[in-house]
């Protein structure tokens, strides 16, 4: 059986070599950054099944997908559903997720009326693309709406209410052909300037109704769009109990300490399941897991190799500010054991975001 992967950056990467073992599936990447329309459709006819590692696939060769939908995974409709902000949130609103309340924007006028209905803070962000925090404006005063029109508009858009949240969490589902779900525990993930800095299982002080509640969300969303592959849901948490935030179809940056940290990573598991075959165990190795992001340059990363319970993962790429050149996983016995490797690395991560504030 041969999968094809649109898209050869790490996480394609990290989806072929998560199988390596299995030797009768062989897996080949498509670099859509030099795609052309005939080499789409030579490679489409290569393989027996699709998938995607990322959203952000461009219109026109998301139309090409269309004649071949019965063979890609997640399916055409996850894949337009979540390449939208406005379709994203109707599905989650759909699947009987809590959100944000939300206004479409298409024109100035429309954000001084997200900013009457709304109220302030409003967070506006375009419909399509942006991510690590592109294509997003903070609306604080009225005074906010023409500039922020000005620096992301001229597009359609998407106004939410700011939601007052404690803290961000994710939670991470596979589910197979004939709808087996399995659960990867929940992670806390703590951002800055708009970029993953790093996550952590188990995420702190996570009360077992607010676990059941994003356990319950994600698989009434992968049901509700016969999802088959890896989802991940990202939800705020609140005072009142979790809020969906954003849907990303594929595996995602805080489940990448799933490699070392689970039985079954969840790039294994959505190989399993596109490929038909049985979904492995999601229930962690160690007591405590990290995961952290290498951005901008890989030289603090290095420290890693010499540390028993860290592993080092480089992506391979030419550093640039802002980037993600690869990720560290932290195991520990203990929460306290992890923490202390986090530590020792912390010139990874910006001054004051570890340790956590309590």
């Amino acid at each position: 059986m041969k999968v094809g992967i649109l898209g050869n950056g790490q996480l394609g990467q990290m989806l072929e070599t998560s199988i390596t073992d299995l030797k009768d599936i062989e897996v080949s990447l498509y670099d859509l950054r030099a795609h052309t329309d005939e080499a789409l459709e030579a490679f489409i006819a290569s393989v027996d099944i699709l998938s995607y590692e990322t959203e952000n696939i461009p219109a026109h060769i998301v139309t090409l997908l269309e004649p071949h939908a019965d063979k890609l995974y997640p399916g055409l409709n996850a894949l337009k559903t979540f390449q939208n902000r406005l379709l994203e949130k109707n599905a989650l609103r759909n699947a009987g997720i809590a959100t944000a309340e939300f206004r479409a924007v298409n024109s100035l006028e429309d954000v001084h009326t997200a900013v009457q209905e709304l109220g302030l803070p409003i967070v506006m962000k375009t419909t399509t693309e942006g991510y690590d925090g592109k294509g997003q404006f903070v609306l604080r005063t009225p005074d906010d709406a023409a500039p922020a029109w000005n620096s992301i508009g001229n597009r359609e858009l998407i106004a939410e209410a700011f939601v007052p949240f404690e803290r961000e969490t994710s939670v991470i589902a596979s589910r197979d052909r004939d709808g087996n779900i399995v659960v990867f525990p929940m992670t806390e993930n703590v951002h800055h300037e708009g970029i993953l800095r790093y996550s952590l299982y188990p995420a702190p002080a996570l009360s077992q109704e607010k676990a059941e509640q994003a356990e319950r969300y994600i698989r009434q969303l992968a049901e509700s769009l016969d999802y088959v592959g890896t989802i991940t849901l990202e939800l705020f948490d609140t005072e009142d109990g979790l809020v969906g935030n954003e849907v990303a179809p594929r595996v995602h940056n805080s489940g990448h300490w799933s490699i070392e940290g689970t039985e079954a990573s969840q790039f294994r598991n959505h190989m399993l399941a596109i490929t038909g075959k049985s979904l492995g165990a999601t229930e962690p190795k160690f007591a405590s897991v990290a995961m952290l992001n290498v951005i901008g340059e890989e030289t603090p990363a290095e420290k890693a190799e010499g540390i028993d319970n860290a592993y080092r993962h480089s992506y391979g790429k030419e550093a640039r500010p802002a980037r993600k050149l690869g990720h560290v996983t932290v195991t520990g016995s203990t929460d306290a054991e992890r923490d202390a490797t986090i530590t020792e690395l912390n010139a990874l991560m910006p001054e004051g975001i570890w340790p956590p504030k309590q």
